[in-house]
């Protein structure tokens, strides 16, 4: 019994010899670890080629909306509303998921009070509008606070309006969308700009501001 052991471990140390030079099948087993890492960067390459692409045409169209809103033009058939959508829609080129995409306009009398709230009386100091308590100047004639002092529409001549595009992207593959969506597997794309309209017309009345509570 003892000789059968001794013949075998020299074939055994022999044999793992061959096995540990014989290269047969490594460039296989390479790929194994390498393609998921490079098919992995190529995919989020794809991905975030696709995201800039989408955030440029929407910077793109908003601009060409707002340029076109801003003179106060009007399709034959529509209004400008309806036209300066249709104008975002068409710059897109197709690429954009039109049921993803919301599209908002907000008028302002000046640049400065773009994104503000409606002065009040902050009479406890906690820089909270407290109704019924505090006063507050009513900026829109809405007979209401508002944290947001515009209105929505496109504007009249010589007032500031903000155009806002929000789209929810859809990722092309259901890796990105868990790891870096939302909720949804999604992910928000936003383009904003702001201009004043050109003095094209008469201007309408305008809301006179008055102090309420």
């Amino acid at each position: 019994m003892k000789n059968i052991n001794r013949n075998k471990k020299p074939y055994l140390r022999k044999f793992l010899k061959r096995l540990k030079k014989n290269q047969t099948g490594a460039a296989m087993v390479e790929m194994a670890f390498v393609v998921p890492v490079i098919s992995l960067a190529a995919i989020g390459t794809l991905e975030v080629g696709m995201t800039m692409l989408s955030t440029t045409m929407l910077e793109g169209a908003i601009s060409e909306a707002s340029r076109s809103g801003m003179t106060g033009y009007v399709a034959e058939g529509q209004t400008r509303e309806a036209y300066i959508n249709d104008l975002l829609r068409e710059r897109t080129f197709g690429m954009i998921d039109l049921t993803n995409l919301v599209i908002q306009q907000t008028v302002y009398d000046s640049f400065g009070s773009v994104g503000l709230p409606e002065p009040f009386t902050d009479s406890n100091g906690d820089e909270i509008y407290d109704a019924g308590v505090e006063t507050y100047t009513d900026m829109n004639c809405n007979d209401t606070w508002d944290a947001e002092v515009g209105t929505s529409g496109v504007g009249g001549p010589g007032q500031v309006v903000l155009y806002e595009v929000i789209y929810d992207a859809n990722f092309m593959t259901g890796y990105f969308s868990k790891m870096v969506g939302d909720a949804d597997g999604k992910i928000r794309l936003t383009a904003s700009t702001v201009i004043q309209n050109e003095p094209y017309g008469i201007p309408a009345p305008g809301c006179v501001p008055t102090e309420k509570i």
